[in-house]
């Protein structure tokens, strides 16, 4: 009989019934077709490939709230000084990221979200950063593309905006998956033949 068996990340095994019992149960890693050892650091590599795809999709969903926000925000409050770009973009971004966290927590990384104090204080933090890093972008880029004259100042804008949003959404992803959403480390049980260790 076969079964299938969680591998390292989220990747998915299948497996004779006794060793999957084996690795259910923290035994050794399972042998693969040639007789070798699994190879974790590829399932690893699958499950981060996975996040970041279904990471993407939300930032699909987040691209659409962040640009509608800040387009509404200028076409009722038209700005080009830094400070006004920076508030109404702060506010697009923060809507963003209320949007990023409801997806991601039970999407993206629904596997490692405890709900707990510890990630909520994480992720704050973490969208802190990203709007700091958003407005930054945004701020350093609006001059200088705006005197390349592609056309109206709400396309130049537009154009910061997506440069700034790739970058502080690369980073966002790092810091969500190693720091706020980081797996806690797996409890192992004793198999068979095994003695507990102190």
């Amino acid at each position: 009989m076969w079964a299938q068996v969680r591998g390292g990340g989220r990747g998915v095994v299948t497996l004779p019934a006794e060793q999957a019992a084996k690795w259910d149960h923290g035994g050794e890693a399972p042998p693969a077709a040639d007789g070798g050892t699994a190879p974790r650091r590829v399932l690893r590599r699958t499950s981060a490939w996975r996040q970041y795809g279904e990471f993407a999709t939300v930032g699909v969903f987040n691209a659409i709230v962040d640009l509608g926000v800040l387009n509404l925000l200028l076409w009722l409050f038209p700005t080009t000084n830094r400070l006004g770009l920076t508030v109404e973009n702060s506010l697009a971004v923060a809507l963003a990221i209320t949007n990023s966290y409801l997806w991601n927590s039970r999407w993206t990384f629904r596997p490692q979200a405890d709900g707990s104090v510890r990630q909520m204080v994480l992720f704050v933090a973490q969208s802190l950063l990203n709007i700091g890093i958003n407005d930054l972008a945004l701020i350093l880029t609006a001059a200088p593309v705006r005197h390349l004259h592609l056309g109206p100042a709400w396309v130049s804008l537009n154009l910061s905006k997506g440069a700034a949003m790739a970058f502080a959404s690369s980073t966002s992803f790092l810091v969500m998956r190693l720091f706020v959403f980081r797996a806690s480390p797996r409890r192992t049980t004793p198999g068979r033949g095994q003695r507990p260790t102190a």
